[in-house]
């Protein structure tokens, strides 16, 4: 295990001189932020009191040196607009966690029943969130589209469309994020393509079209594959986040680190040592996105205990080295389809949560919250069984 990150000392003499000013509102600032939470969420239909907890988090003293100044000038500013406005506190469940959905709900013939049944075991789960796959971009720079993924996209938009709305009309804090996926490379000859500053425009382009005309919360990028810091990733992150507006949410699948220095390595001899995303470029990427969803699964791992430090080591590791706002999710699977990455035998859905709630007992109290909460990867619809695994292992722990 690897150690905690020892909390910062405070400045002998620089701290002093903002600690005036700090200190007789940084009570009134955690309140705000307590009280506004919720509503903070409602641009982005996103879980209030949880972005609470993690605001309050980041200005914890031990955080404190991570936002310095600004912090210092939007706390007075908070503390003075405060008294204008009266908060209310509603005594509402947070809806923390996500769930991916597949082609087969955007494109499929709609159920409004099943719909309706499915979405009332979300809320029962506390699950708000939902990560629909909606296209790819294909070799020739086009979207696909389609209950089969053969079509165009433009021709299956008002299926697309009817579905967003259907969802979001379930519950009025549902957040549906529109699931994107992009191969780096066209194929194995023709080589990479992410360096192309026109492929950045249709895709932020497209993922604009999604929001703006289809009603989606914000997008997904699910850019494969990615194993080292790349900059034109950040670029790419970039251009969709100004194209869509910063009021819509970008959120970005977090390839997982297969062979980092901190664990006991196995021998994978497809896989080099050191096969892993640099501290600073994870930082980057938390910087320039809403949201990191981190993929717990395609671990190459054979030892069920192995993969449970493993995903403890991505909460620790993201968690503390997290400078701003941005969510935490962890992906956790629930798929049966075999490989020599995934041994559905040892990723489990139940053996990713232990990892999920080792990583957390690796934290103190402050930095717990900055996890969001967790997404469940399935390639089926999950049955009794798996819901009583997920309360067990993770709603009632």
């Amino acid at each position: 295990m690897s150690k905690i990150r020892e909390s910062a000392s405070e400045p002998s003499t620089s701290g002093r001189g903002l600690r005036k000013y700090i200190d007789p509102v940084k009570s009134k600032v955690y309140k705000l932020v307590a009280h506004i939470g919720w509503g903070l969420a409602g641009s982005g239909g996103h879980l209030g009191r949880q972005r609470a907890l993690r605001l309050s988090a980041l200005l914890a003293p031990r955080n404190r040196w991570k936002i310095g100044v600004p912090v210092a000038v939007l706390a007075v500013a908070g503390a003075a607009a405060l008294s204008a406005v009266v908060f209310r506190v509603d005594d509402v469940q947070v809806l923390n966690n996500a769930i991916w959905l597949d082609r087969s709900w955007a494109y499929g013939d709609l159920d409004e029943s099943r719909l309706s049944q499915f979405t009332g075991r979300l809320l029962e789960n506390r699950i708000g969130k939902a990560y629909a796959y909606v296209s790819s971009l294909g070799f020739d720079s086009r979207w696909s589209g389609g209950p089969l993924g053969k079509g165009n996209f433009m021709d299956s938009r008002d299926a697309v469309a009817k579905f967003v709305e259907s969802f979001k009309s379930k519950h009025e804090k549902f957040e549906l994020m529109a699931w994107v996926e992009i191969w780096t490379h066209l194929d194995n000859t023709d080589g990479y393509r992410l360096d192309d500053t026109g492929l950045h425009q249709n895709i932020a382009d497209f993922c604009r079209l999604l929001v703006e005309q289809l009603g989606f919360d914000g997008v997904l990028l699910d850019v494969k594959p990615l194993f080292s810091a790349n900059d034109d990733f950040i670029d790419l992150i970039r251009r969709v986040h100004s194209t869509i507006g910063f009021e819509s949410r970008v959120a970005v699948a977090v390839t997982a680190d297969l062979t980092p220095h901190d664990l006991r390595l196995q021998d994978i001899a497809s896989i080099a040592p050191g096969t892993m995303w640099s501290s600073e470029f994870k930082q980057r990427v938390m910087v320039s996105a809403d949201e990191v969803v981190l993929l717990m699964y395609q671990s190459y791992r054979q030892e069920q205990l192995d993969y449970i430090n493993w995903v403890a080591y991505h909460i620790e590791t993201y968690v503390n080295l997290l400078e701003t706002d941005t969510d935490i999710v962890i992906s956790i699977p629930k798929y049966g389809s075999a490989s020599s990455a995934h041994n559905p035998q040892i990723e489990t859905m139940a053996a990713a949560l232990d990892g999920v709630y080792e990583g957390l007992r690796r934290l103190d109290e402050v930095q717990r919250p900055l996890v969001t909460g967790v997404a469940i990867f399935s390639d089926q619809q999950l049955d009794i069984a798996d819901w009583d695994v997920f309360r067990e292992r993770w709603l009632m722990r």
